[in-house]
Parts: C-alpha cells; structure tokens; sequence
C-alpha cells in the first residue's frame, strides 16, 4: 500500500521536474534570440556627427564570404546641410573613394538620384577555425568635391545572419572614415554547430556501449546492432554537413567530433562483425560437435561382428 502511494507521489515530481526543465530550455532559447536580434539590428554613428555641413553613410553588410576572402557591402552617401539641395540630392559633383578590391572612386553626380553602390572588400581569417572562426575587414571611405575632403559621418549595419559584425573607428580624422570590421559567428550559428558536434560525438558512444553489449556478453551477430551502427556511419556525413556556413573538410569541427565519431563508430561496427561471427562459427562447430557426439558413443558400444 504505501508502495504504491510512494509511486504516485513519484509521477507528479516527474511531471514537474519535466516541465521546469522545457520552460527553462524555452526561455534560454528565447534570450539567446534575443540577444542575436539585439545585436544584429543595432548600429552606432560615428565620425563627424557634430557637423551640419556633412556626407552620411550608410554602410550595409550584406554577406561575408570567408571562402573568396571577401566581403560584399553597399554603401549609400546622403548629404546634409549645404551639401544637399532642395531635393535632399548633391548640390554639387562629388567622388566616393573606397578601400574595395575596385579602386576606381564611385562618381556622384550633382542633382541626381541618389543610389547604393555595391563593393567588395577583402576579409582576413581561417576558415578551417569553423565554428569559433572570425575575420577582420579594413574599410576606409573618402568623399571629395574638387580638391576638398567633404565631413563625412557613417553608420554600419550588417544583413549577413550568419555573422555578428562590429565596427571599430581607425582614425580621429574629422573628414573621413577609417574603421575595421570584426565578424564573428552569429550566436544563432554557433550554438547549431556546437550541438551538432556534442551530437556527433554522442552517436559514436551510443555505437560503442552496443558494441561493448555484444561483444561482452559474446551474443554473436546481432543484426539490429550491426544495422544501427551502419547506419549511423553514413548518417554522420548528411548530419556534418548540415552546420551553417558550409565548413571545408579538416576544420575544427572535424578533428573534434566528426573525424573521431567515424572512427569509434567504424571501429565499433567493424569489431562487432569480427567477433560476432567468430562467436557465431564457434557455436556452429559446438552445436556439430554436441550433435555428433551421441553417435561416436553407440558405435563404440555397439557389438564388434
């Protein structure tokens, strides 16, 4: 009786603990999109703020690629002041010179539309340091009407959401912008790796304890064992490849969960099959062995004629 009134006090505890722990799991989840919405949306202003007569940019990162080392950025200049007419346009000719791989200066023309201009600047990193990889990116921006360098403030926001980028200001030059670029892996793209690899990792000790199961207790070839590691040998490779950001062959994540789940898995089931049908030729021949056995003993009792 009081066995039984201990297992129903049991259940309710098991109930709540399970949903204290999705409502912690959920409201980690939601801070940790919180957090990365937080940081992609924000922007900060910098260099000649404080002038009225002054060019804005608009500094959009729009993807970062570390397999061509590059980064693709449109730039928007609007002028403020005595620098913009009636209209909100240049009232004069002016010329956005760039750090991008292009050297040619991007040409605006007085009074016209003005649009983004897209360009390409070169990132430095490793991008076999995949999922802890980062680059940096030096920008550097100049707007001149005729010989004169115009005021020039500039605000940065990035769109690539597999990346956190932040800015850094280079130089205290009124007129002018030099900075650098930091990008490192959105907390979003991290954490996926990360449980990609804690997951890999676990699948090669799921595979190791059935095989120890088997070969401990010397139960043969045990086919439903041997099918789960198989398929777990090539699920890994779809699994690997599923982590943001297309990491090459021989990045951090391999040499710490991926390369070393294949080989306990391939060890596990390889072994498995070894033993297992050594185990199971040495029951055969035992079974043979107990079946003729019988018989030598008849004919040796039999009467010799």
């Amino acid at each position: 009786m009081q066995h039984g009134i201990k297992q129903k006090r049991r259940g309710p505890l098991w109930v709540v603990a399970i949903a204290a722990a999705l409502i912690v799991g959920l409201a980690l989840a939601l801070s940790t999109y919180e957090v990365g919405r937080t940081r992609s949306e924000t922007s900060h202003a910098f260099g000649n703020t404080g002038a009225k007569d002054r060019v804005d940019l608009g500094i959009w990162v729009g993807k970062i690629d570390p397999v061509t080392q590059t980064a693709t950025i449109e730039v928007l200049p609007t002028p403020h002041g005595a620098l913009a007419d009636k209209n909100g346009r240049f009232a004069a000719d002016a010329l956005l010179y760039t750090s991008a791989l292009k050297a040619d200066p991007i040409k605006i023309k007085a009074g016209e539309p003005i649009s983004a201009s897209e360009v390409k600047v070169v990132v430095e990193g490793t991008l076999t340091d995949y999922p802890f990889d980062s680059y940096d990116a030096v920008l550097a921006f100049d707007i001149y009407n005729g010989d004169k360098r115009l005021p020039t403030a500039a605000t940065v926001a990035s769109g690539d959401t597999l990346f956190s980028v932040n800015e850094r200001p280079e130089s205290s030059d009124d007129n002018g912008i030099d900075l650098t670029l930091h990008a490192g892996r959105s907390i979003p793209s991290l954490v996926f790796a990360v449980f990609i690899m804690v997951l890999m990792l676990g699948l090669a000790l799921a595979a190791a304890i059935a095989c120890y199961y088997v070969l401990s207790g010397r139960r043969g070839l045990m086919f439903p064992a041997v099918s789960m590691m198989g398929a777990l040998l090539f699920a890994l490779v779809p699994l690997r490849n599923a982590v943001p950001g297309g990491a090459p062959i021989g990045s951090i994540i391999d040499f710490t969960s991926f390369f070393i789940a294949e080989g306990i898995i391939s060890a596990a089931l390889v072994g498995t099959v070894v033993v297992g049908y050594r185990v199971e030729m040495a029951k055969e021949r035992a079974e043979q062995a107990a079946t003729q056995h019988p018989t030598d003993q008849f004919r040796m009792l039999a009467p010799q004629r």
